[in-house]
């Protein structure tokens, strides 16, 4: 495979890769972005990403727990759920879900979908109604990534 890889390359010799172990530049990491939005297009599935987020704060305005999420086509990526020890398991975060699980049937979302590790959320998830639908197990090790779906109504 390797020797295949490299004749491909001598035929494209004004081709190079070019690595980076920190964030792209900006101007590639766009390219990235807008090349892959406009093979969607093609395809016929015009992407459209919108955020949104919900902030639980106290009276000072420190904020003590959120979630933010993603709009894309009909689903809801749930990107990061947290509440901080000093509330949990007071309903904080159960009542944030049910926050954006109403505004994602609001944009006609039919689905919700998130990933948790083992040490993070994944009885929560399934106590709001969440099914398993993957896992990596060993990841990292001695844990599991779990990976949940709910369908929305």
């Amino acid at each position: 495979m390797l020797q295949s890889l490299c004749y491909n390359l001598a035929m494209l010799d004004n081709l190079k890769f070019v690595a980076s172990q920190r964030e792209p530049n900006p101007e590639d990491k766009q390219a990235l972005v807008d090349g892959m939005l406009a093979y969607h297009q093609a395809k016929g599935y015009p992407r459209k990403k919108e955020q949104f987020s919900v902030f639980l704060k106290d009276e000072s305005g420190k904020v003590l727990g959120g979630v933010m999420v993603a709009f894309e086509w009909n689903g809801m990526q749930i990107q990061t759920l947290w509440v901080d020890d000093s509330i949990r398991h007071q309903g904080w975060g159960s009542k944030l879900m049910q926050l954006v699980e109403e505004e994602a049937i609001k944009r006609s979302c039919t689905i919700a979908f998130t990933d948790t590790f083992t040490w993070q959320a994944p009885e929560f998830y399934s106590k709001l109604g969440y099914s398993l639908y993957g896992e990596l197990k060993d990841l990292p090790r001695g844990n599991s990534l779990s990976y949940f779906y709910k369908k929305l109504t």
